[in-house]
């Protein structure tokens, strides 16, 4: 449904120092109103290339925000055939280093950039690492990644769905890829290279094991992760890098996501999403992509109307978006003449970092204040309670005094007629004979 109409590329074969060669295939700006922002290298995941759906998507984000693109597909990935065994692996950097050398010579001015998504932005990312503070001298002035491995295979291979789903679907290329690759150039492989093993091989640890150790120099899967793995390299960087993982990612564990503690001195902002699987970030099953507040106001500001993309008949999808609108604001930021480039760089990564301690301390403000509301509400509400306690015993007290009243106006008038009748009997004429003529004159008195 969300099958973005193929790029334009114009490719570009690039031959290597050890007799093989690599494929980029360069898609220009596609905004017309302003010079190219800069050159952008774009890196797929495992077993893609430049024509997947996902880095296509990429690439047009790339180009319709001003930016040219290098999307350079890993050797073996191309659809042309390599010359030497084995093509990449996570920490590969050979050819996209080579790539950044050779463009910056044609033309030390131009600005470059880094994304990727997967293995793609592993690879980024350890290039980043491996460059140092080197990085801007050669031109490259930060990154954009998502989705990159931060744990060992041990989770898309030790569960059942996601080894059967996941894991079987790359080895369906990869080990026939290692097989011809051995009927081509056997002599090539090293000898503790075992293609039985690589056939039999039922997951991806298997094929790390069998496969990338042996041809690359690593002992073993272990090694090679340790030596590979970005989050290793992440105090290393020197330049802008904007990394992006979702802690729901089937394929790596999220308790191994990275820290502050990671990152250390590098120039990494790392941001977590929730929800978002493994390069997911799904709208709909129409667009494949989720709208966001950021992408849409970059939409607006560069122009880019309505929900169809020049590009194709599918939105680009909030993932790439989301890594395109972190470089325009990297790129706009250089535009600032004001400042020499390492200040720019201090600069944009000083101002988000004050802006999102800025939030976590409104958000903090805003936990204390629901708090304190929560408890004077709490006070208003035994203060009602109160109250209506007061008015109750008040109104009881009433009561009371009311029914007081009427009991002792009912025994004062019972009484008054039990005296009147007491007197009436006792001055009755039977009576009134015995009496004395003082007590005659006391009971008229009394009377």
């Amino acid at each position: 449904f969300a099958t973005p109409q193929p790029a334009p590329y114009r490719r570009e074969i690039i031959d290597t120092p050890d007799g093989d060669f690599f494929c980029v295939d360069f898609l220009d700006s596609r905004d017309k109103r302003r010079k190219a922002r800069g050159l952008v290298f774009l890196y797929h995941g495992l077993e893609a290339n430049s024509q997947s759906p996902l880095t296509v998507r990429q690439a047009w984000s790339l180009a319709e925000a001003g930016f040219d693109v290098a999307s350079i597909s890993f050797r073996g990935c191309s659809g042309e055939e390599n010359l030497r065994p084995g093509g990449y692996h996570m920490g590969f950097t050979d050819d996209v280093r080579q790539l950044a050398e050779m463009l910056h010579k044609r033309d030390p001015s131009r600005r470059m950039y880094v994304t990727g998504t997967s293995l793609g932005g592993n690879v980024m990312t350890k290039f980043l690492g491996e460059l140092g503070e080197g990085a801007a001298e050669c031109g490259i002035l930060g990154g954009a990644v998502a989705c990159v491995p931060t744990s060992d295979n041990s989770v898309i291979d030790g569960d059942k769905f996601a080894r059967e789903v996941y894991s079987g679907n790359f080895l369906k290329s990869i080990i026939p890829k290692a097989e011809k690759q051995w009927a081509n150039f056997p002599e090539m492989f090293p000898k503790n290279f075992d293609i039985e093993m690589v056939r039999n091989a039922t997951t991806i640890g298997e094929i790390d094991d069998y496969y990338i150790s042996p041809l690359y120099g690593f002992e073993d899967r272990f090694d090679y992760y340790d030596r590979n793995i970005c989050v290793g390299w992440l105090s290393q960087v020197k330049v802008p890098l904007f990394m992006l993982n979702a802690k729901d990612d089937p394929f790596f564990d999220p308790a191994a996501l990275p820290s502050k503690d990671d990152v250390r001195e590098g120039t990494v902002r790392l941001v977590e999403t929730r929800y978002g699987g493994h390069c997911g970030y799904i709208k709909d099953i129409f667009s494949l992509s989720l709208t966001s507040l950021p992408s849409v106001i970059a939409r607006l500001v560069s122009g880019r109307k309505g929900k169809t993309e020049p590009g194709g008949n599918a939105p680009n999808g909030w993932l790439p978006d989301e890594m395109t609108r972190f470089l325009v604001h990297l790129d706009d930021a250089y535009d600032n003449r004001e400042f020499g480039r390492m200040e720019q760089i201090s600069t944009v990564f000083e101002a988000e970092e004050e802006l999102r301690e800025r939030y976590g301390e409104l958000e903090e403000e805003a936990r204390q204040l629901k708090r304190e509301g929560e408890r004077l509400e709490k006070i208003n509400e035994g203060l009602m309670a109160e109250r209506r306690r007061q008015e109750e015993r008040a109104s009881a007290k009433q009561a009371l005094m009311t029914r007081l009243e009427a009991i002792y106006s009912e025994a004062e008038a019972r009484a008054s007629r039990e005296i009147n009748t007491a007197l009436n009997s006792f001055l009755s004429n039977d009576n009134q004979r015995l009496l004395t003529s003082e007590d005659g004159n006391a009971v008229q008195a009394l009377k």
